[in-house]
């Protein structure tokens, strides 16, 4: 729980079936509220609007707020900020209702019915309301946040995002166990080029010498 308290008394809160009260609060953001993924930004004054309305042996609480959680792109790493709306509504019961005593009770083997969480009135009529805001913002925290459904992300050789990036951008990765046979390569690709050329040079010789050995058996004929 954070250190800013978001109780509310209820002394004032007439018990009779429909009596209501209403409550507006600005509750300053803990540091935690959300998750390592997305949370809302601490420090910032989050709105609420309280409704409390009497039943039998309970209070009806409505709750209405607008939170932006911030988180960043799991993909390009650029900030990601939802804005929502939350509208949730929570039954507290009486500490000696029904409801409580049945609460208090296990079955016969020993195991707790964990499908229905009962929320329960504190010491001298109060009831937190933290833990519920905290469940509405857990419920909206994306585990994978994006800027964009279409996210291309980052390049993983120069870490710029591929959005800003060229058609035609690449990077040439070695293994630095490899460098020196690249190396070697590069100097053969180097000697067949020299080699490459030498055959031009050497034929135009020889056509020159088969001219002359052309030129020599024609005077030998003769």
């Amino acid at each position: 729980m954070s250190e800013t308290a978001l109780s509310f008394s209820l002394v004032d809160l007439p018990r009779q079936l429909g009596s209501r009260k209403q409550a507006q609060v600005d509750w300053t953001v803990p540091e935690d509220l959300g998750t390592p993924s997305m949370a809302a930004p601490p420090g910032r004054a989050l709105p609420l609007d309280v409704e409390f309305t009497s039943v039998d042996n309970r209070v009806l609480v409505r709750l209405r707020t607008e939170v932006d959680l911030v988180g960043q792109c799991v993909r390009c790493l650029d900030p990601v900020v939802r804005h929502h709306r939350i509208d949730a509504a929570e039954v507290y019961f009486d500490a000696d209702s029904p409801a409580a005593r049945a609460a208090g009770s296990h079955d016969p083997m020993g195991e707790e019915d964990e499908a229905e969480e009962v929320q329960f009135i504190g010491p001298h009529d109060t009831i937190d309301l933290e833990g519920l805001v905290r469940d509405c913002v857990v419920t909206l925290v994306e585990d994978r946040p994006l800027c964009s459904p279409d996210c291309e992300g980052l390049c993983q050789g120069c870490g710029e995002k591929w959005v800003d990036l060229p058609a035609d951008h690449q990077h040439v990765s070695i293994d630095p166990r490899l460098a020196g046979l690249a190396v070697l390569l590069q100097d053969a690709g180097l000697a067949d080029g020299d080699r490459d050329a030498a055959p031009g040079d050497a034929g135009a010789d020889t056509d020159d010498v088969c001219g002359h050995a052309g030129r020599a058996a024609s005077g030998q004929d003769q």
